[in-house]
C-alpha cells in the first residue's frame, strides 16, 4: 500500500512538474518585465521610481481584473479537454474573446481618466505625474494584453505550455532593451522616464498577443479551432458559464491585488523613500510568488483534467499533493529571502535610505510567503473543481476586513510601514486557513455524489 502511496505521489509531482515547469517560466518572465521596470527607473532617479510604483500598483489591479475575468478559460478547458471534447475547448476560447474585448476597453477608460482620480492619491506633484503618464501608455497595450490573456488561458488548458513559455522568455528578453530606450532615450527618442517603462509594457504586449494568436491559429495540436480577427457571434449559455466561474475568481484575485495595491497609496504620505522600499520589497517577494502561482495553475488545471475524466478521489489526491508540494516550497523560498536578503535589495538600488527599509522588510516577506504560496495552492485546487464563489467571500473577508483592518491599525498606531506588512501576515494567514478548510469539503462532497 505505501509502495503504491509513494508511485501515486511520484506520478502526480511528475506531472505537475511537467505542466508547472514552464508555466514557472512563463510567470517568472512576465515578472521580470516589473523588475527590470523597477531597476531602470530605480537608476532614473527616485521620482521616477516611486512614480512606476504608485502606477504599476494600479496597473496590477487591472491587469488582475482582466486575467481573473478570463481564468475560467484554462480550467474549462482543461476539463473539456479530459473528456475528450476539442470542439468545446475550441468554443471556449472564441466566445472568451468577447470578454477580453468589452473588459479591456472598460479599462481603457478607467487608465485614461487617470488625471482626474490621480488628485485624491496624497503624494508629491512631480510623482503624480510620472504615475499618470506611466498609466497612459499602458492603456495603449490594454487590449492585446486581454487577447493575449484569453489565448493563454486556451493554451495551457490543452497543455501546450512550452509554446507559451518560449513566447514569454522572447518577451521579457525584448522589455530590456525597450526600458533602456525608452527611459533614457537615444538619438531622435526622446527620455521618457519612469513612463517609458509603460510604453515598452505596451509595444511587449502588442508582441505577445501577436505571436499567441499565430501560434493557436497554426500549430496542428489545435486541430478544432479556426480563429478569425473578429470573434462569431456571442454563444451566452457559453458566456454565461465563463462568467460564473471567472467572475469569483476575478474579484478574488482582484481583492488580492488591490489589497496590496491600497497599502501602497497608503504609504505615499509617508514619502518617496518608504514608497521606494515597499516596491522593491514587493518586486523580490512577486519573483517568488509567481513560482507558486505558476504551480498553483499547473494543480488547477491537473485536478480539473482528471475531473473530466471522472475520477474524483484521485482529484482529491492531487490537491494534496499539489498543497503540500507549495509548503515545501515556501520554507525553502522564505530561507533564501531570509540569508540573501541585503544582496537581492542591492539589485535595485544603492540608497542607504532605502536598503535599510527594505532589507527589514524582506523578513517579512519570508514570512508571509509561507501563508500567501498555501492559500494560492489551496485557490488552484478549487479552481479546478469550478468551486469560485465561496472562496471568493473568503478572500474578501480575509483581505479586507482581516488583512486591511489589522495592517492599518499596526501601521497607524504602532510600527510604520512594518506595522503593515505585519497586516498582510495576518490577512493572507486567515485566506489560506479559510481556503484549506473550503478545499477539503469541495473534495469530500465531490466524492460522495
Amino acid at each position: 500500500m505505501l509502495k503504491l502511496y509513494k508511485r501515486a505521489t511520484a506520478t502526480e509531482l511528475r506531472h505537475l512538474t511537467n505542466l508547472g515547469g514552464p508555466l514557472v517560466v512563463s510567470n517568472l518572465a512576465v515578472v521580470s518585465m516589473g523588475v527590470t521596470d523597477t531597476i531602470v527607473a530605480g537608476q532614473s532617479g527616485e521620482t521616477d521610481l516611486a512614480g512606476l510604483a504608485l502606477g504599476s500598483s494600479i496597473w496590477a489591479v487591472c491587469a488582475v481584473t482582466m486575467i481573473g475575468m478570463l481564468a475560467a478559460v484554462s480550467p474549462v478547458v482543461a476539463n473539456l479537454r479530459g473528456a475528450r471534447d476539442e470542439p468545446g475547448c475550441a468554443r471556449q476560447l472564441r466566445q472568451s474573446m468577447w470578454i477580453a474585448l468589452i473588459g479591456g476597453l472598460i479599462l481603457i477608460a478607467a487608465l485614461l481618466a487617470a488625471p482626474w482620480w490621480s488628485q485624491w492619491i496624497q503624494t508629491e506633484a512631480p510623482v503624480r505625474s510620472v504615475m499618470v503618464n506611466y498609466l497612459a501608455a499602458l492603456a495603449t497595450g490594454t487590449l492585446p494584453f486581454a487577447v493575449g490573456s484569453a489565448l493563454r488561458g486556451y493554451c495551457e488548458g490543452m497543455s501546450q505550455v512550452r509554446p507559451v513559455m518560449r513566447i514569454y522568455l522572447a518577451a521579457a528578453a525584448l522589455n530590456i532593451p525597450l526600458d533602456i530606450l525608452l527611459v533614457f532615450g537615444w538619438g531622435p527618442i526622446p527620455a521618457l522616464g519612469g513612463a517609458g517603462c509603460g510604453w515598452a509594457t505596451s509595444l511587449v504586449c502588442w508582441s505577445i498577443a501577436i505571436a499567441l494568436y499565430w501560434h493557436a491559429g497554426h500549430d496542428p495540436a489545435y486541430r478544432a479551432l479556426t480563429l478569425k480577427l473578429l470573434p462569431p457571434r456571442p454563444h451566452w449559455a457559453t458566456l454565461r458559464h465563463l462568467l460564473a466561474v471567472g467572475m469569483p475568481i476575478c474579484v478574488g484575485a482582484a481583492s488580492e491585488v488591490t489589497f496590496f495595491a491600497s497599502l501602497t497609496l497608503l504609504l505615499a504620505p509617508y514619502g518617496a523613500t518608504i514608497v521606494a522600499a515597499h516596491q522593491i520589497g514587493l518586486s523580490i517577494g512577486s519573483i517568488f510568488y509567481l513560482v507558486a502561482l505558476a504551480l498553483a495553475q499547473a494543480l488547477s488545471i491537473r485536478v480539473a483534467q482528471v475531473l473530466g475524466q471522472g475520477r474524483p478521489r484521485r482529484a482529491r489526491f492531487v490537491s494534496i499533493v499539489g498543497v503540500c508540494s507549495g509548503v515545501v516550497y515556501a520554507l525553502v523560498t522564505g530561507v533564501v529571502l531570509i540569508s540573501l536578503r541585503h544582496l537581492l535589495v542591492l539589485a535595485y538600488t544603492g540608497n542607504p535610505d532605502i536598503i535599510a527599509v527594505a532589507v527589514n522588510l524582506l523578513l517579512l516577506a519570508a514570512a508571509f510567503q509561507l501563508v500567501d504560496v498555501t492559500q494560492a495552492m489551496a485557490s488552484g485546487a478549487l479552481r479546478g473543481y469550478r468551486d469560485t464563489r465561496v472562496p471568493m467571500y473568503m478572500q474578501l473577508f480575509s483581505y479586507w476586513l482581516v488583512g486591511l483592518g489589522s495592517a492599518y491599525w499596526l501601521g497607524e498606531q504602532f510600527w510604520g510601514v512594518y506595522g503593515y506588512w505585519s497586516g498582510i501576515c495576518i490577512g493572507l494567514g486567515t485566506a489560506a486557513i479559510l481556503l484549506l478548510l473550503r478545499l477539503r469539503r469541495t473534495s469530500t462532497n465531490t466524492l460522495a455524489r
